[in-house]
């Protein structure tokens, strides 16, 4: 059923025609970009020490991933994105009961008077989201 969940037993949830499988806990495997890493983004997944990182194109590409449990975060320390790149993932990170922000822990904003590009990158998470946003490098979190 649409909606059905057993996370709380620790298993999966199944959710409109995927099953969420819960991560094993401490694993850190974060999803970013294939195709515009910069130092920026590089030096703020080496500052969480990952176990894997999966590089793949598209935002959504990247939600997906996270909010099926196969990675744990969705890294992307730089601008780059706009928003229609995001708001579908959010969307559906957040109806999972995931945390969607950008590096600094603020929401996103869609509305009418926002510029389109995400200036200061995007962090998501369905859980530990604080622990990623502990982790982005000092340089960066200064540059806001």
């Amino acid at each position: 059923a649409v909606g059905s969940s057993v996370l709380s037993s620790g298993i999966n949830a199944e959710y409109g025609g995927f099953t969420r499988t819960q991560p094993p806990a401490g694993r850190k495997i974060i999803t970013t970009t294939r195709s515009h890493m910069q130092k920026s983004v590089q030096d703020a997944i080496d500052s969480c020490k990952p176990d894997s990182v999966i590089q793949i194109g598209g935002s959504g590409s990247k939600c997906v991933l996270v909010a099926d449990g196969t990675a744990d975060a969705y890294l992307f320390a730089s601008p780059g994105t706009k928003k229609w790149d995001t708001c579908a993932g959010e969307a559906i990170i957040k109806a999972l009961g995931g945390t969607f922000t950008d590096v600094y822990g603020a929401p996103i904003k869609y509305d009418a008077d926002v510029s389109y590009p995400n200036k200061n990158g995007v962090l998501a998470a369905m859980s530990n989201h604080d622990f990623y946003l502990s982790k982005i490098p000092a340089d960066i979190m200064q540059r806001k």
